[in-house]
């Protein structure tokens, strides 16, 4: 009778499928999170059965994140290694932390989309957006490097493809033995020793022993099943018995220890974090200033409307100016006095904040030039109160409850406005005094005029009072400029004068629009002194 093999569960179905399709990729990101192939091997053959035994209590659709979940909980994943060692290209890993660098793995290797990501690490989406942002490779200008990403994703394909498979096999606990998917069928004896006895030639030659007898090949045959049966029964009889002496073998019985304290990280994406590092920080948390940011563009354009304006005296007679009759003759009550709105300056953050540790950590890692706004942030939040910081929680929510288009119209204005040079942020809150002092129906009437004017031109406003007004001159050499390059020009108009700059929309205009980025970079890389020079020279060609 032949004996009927069956396949343990854990080899067939879905959940075997999932980890045979994810174990390579697992196997990765386990050995650059610890900087240890054979850690990160152990820690992966350990999520393997983990995962094995708990994919049926979790639905189909959840098994990446739980997955993930399990292998970065691994002792040896969450610290690293004292003899861990990354080879090229992964050398930028080991100067990021623990929590950066899962973050970055699990979107490089993983393949995780960032709100996966995010739940697997068990953080905000916030908070992974601020870790993965600390953790991708840049440029020495600070601008995303995209080549070494790409060299990092190349990397990636090439050595899950060419993943050892005696590597695999011992992950899977099963040595060099082929996993049991691509075991072969099992051997059917029986029958084949059937058919050999059938394809026995007839007239087989005779052989002898040296006595002169004919062996007896079955007298072997029930000498290796009684050894065989001796075994089991030995066998049989200490799994009964279970003797005292057995726990006393080597590797038998259980072994407990105290294991040393976990070591502290080096930063926590908790909620303080997600909040203090919030890409808009500042435009929540200066109510009034985002207010008075969101009409940066009208009262940028009533300040240029009043520097062009005759002043009130000058322009009318003086026979023509009504006398003020006191209300106390006319024998009715004055009317209330219109109060000028408050004037509103950018949120500063308190000076000579000392800043925690780990703050001051995260924020050494992150590239140059947004760590002069994450510092005023953390110094910001460092010197509220509980309170102060219970409120701004609740102002995130609501703004993080927007639609992305509005926080993105509220998040350039903002920026807009508080990036605005001294002399253009006077003009501007001298606007906002001007503006409230007016009848109903003049505000109404200037208000009107400025929605008149074409979308593009109320955006040119945001540059302020005086670039705004040559915007429309300037925007074919404005618009489709790179990102890197936008500081750089700002800084560069608001140094010039009008002449200067009517020079230069002049040029924008003249020039074709495949010549305009030459232009751009020969205008940025002139002096301040030698600009109105070279601007008429030219100009003159």
């Amino acid at each position: 009778m032949t004996a009927q093999i069956d396949s343990p569960p854990s080899s067939t179905g879905a959940p075997t499928a999932f980890l045979r399709g994810v174990e390579r990729r697992a196997a990765l990101l386990a050995e650059l999170q610890c900087g240890d192939a054979r850690r990160g091997d152990v820690a992966v053959a350990a999520t393997l059965r983990a995962f094995a035994g708990s994919a049926s209590a979790t639905p189909m659709s959840g098994w990446p994140v739980r997955f993930w979940s399990l292998l970065l909980a691994a002792p040896d994943l969450r610290r690293q290694a004292e003899d861990a060692r990354w080879t090229p290209p992964w050398l930028p890993l080991g100067a990021l932390g623990n929590g950066p660098r899962a973050a970055l793995l699990l979107r490089l290797v993983g393949g995780l989309e960032m709100e996966d990501a995010a739940t697997s690490l068990g953080v905000s989406l916030e908070a992974y957006r601020a870790a993965l942002q600390r953790a991708i490779p840049y440029r020495d200008d600070g601008t995303p490097d995209r080549e070494a990403w790409q060299g990092w994703v190349d990397a990636v394909r090439t050595r899950v493809a060419e993943m050892p498979a005696e590597r695999l096999a011992r992950m899977q606990g099963t040595g060099s033995a082929p996993s049991p998917i691509d075991a072969p069928e099992p051997v059917r004896t029986e029958p084949a020793v059937a058919t050999a006895a059938i394809a026995t030639p007839a007239a087989a030659p005779h052989t002898e022993t040296r006595d002169g007898r004919a062996p007896r090949p079955h007298r072997l045959r029930m000498a290796i099943v009684a050894g065989l049966l001796a075994v089991a029964g030995i066998g049989v009889a200490v799994y009964l018995l279970q003797p005292g002496w057995l726990d006393r073998l080597p590797g038998r019985g259980i072994r407990t220890r105290t294991l040393p304290p976990a070591d502290e990280p080096a930063a926590r994406f908790d909620a303080d974090f997600a909040a203090w590092t919030h890409r808009d920080f500042f435009a929540i948390a200066d109510v009034d200033g985002l207010h008075r940011a969101q009409d940066l563009p009208f009262f940028a354009w009533y300040a240029a409307q009043r520097a062009v304006q005759p002043a009130q005296e000058a322009a009318t007679p003086a026979s023509a100016i009504t006398p003020v009759v006191p209300a106390a003759v006319l024998a009715e009550p004055a009317p209330p006095p219109s109060l000028p709105p408050p004037r509103a300056t950018p949120l500063q953050a308190p000076a000579n904040v000392l800043l925690p540790a780990v703050m001051s950590s995260v924020i050494a890692h992150i590239p140059a030039p947004v760590q002069a706004d994450l510092r005023e942030q953390a110094a910001l939040w460092t010197a509220w109160s509980p309170a102060q910081r219970t409120d701004f929680a609740r102002r995130v929510a609501q703004w993080d409850a927007q639609p992305r288009e509005r926080r993105a119209q509220w998040r350039v204005a903002y920026q807009a406005w508080r990036h605005l040079d001294p002399v253009a942020a006077e003009a501007v809150e001298n606007a906002v005094q001007a503006f409230a002092q007016l009848a109903p129906e003049d505000q109404a009437r200037l208000r009107a005029e400025f929605d008149a004017l074409d979308a593009t031109t109320q955006r040119g406003w945001l540059l302020g009072p005086a670039i705004g007004a040559d915007y429309p001159k300037l925007q074919p050499l404005l618009a489709q400029m790179p990102e890197s390059q936008h500081e750089a020009m700002l800084r560069m108009l608001r140094s010039m004068d009008s002449a200067q700059r009517a020079d230069l929309a002049v040029l924008a205009q003249r020039v074709p629009p495949q010549a305009r980025e030459e232009l751009v970079r020969n205008v940025l890389s002139t002096s301040d002194a030698n600009r109105a020079a070279w601007l008429r020279a030219r100009l003159e060609q």
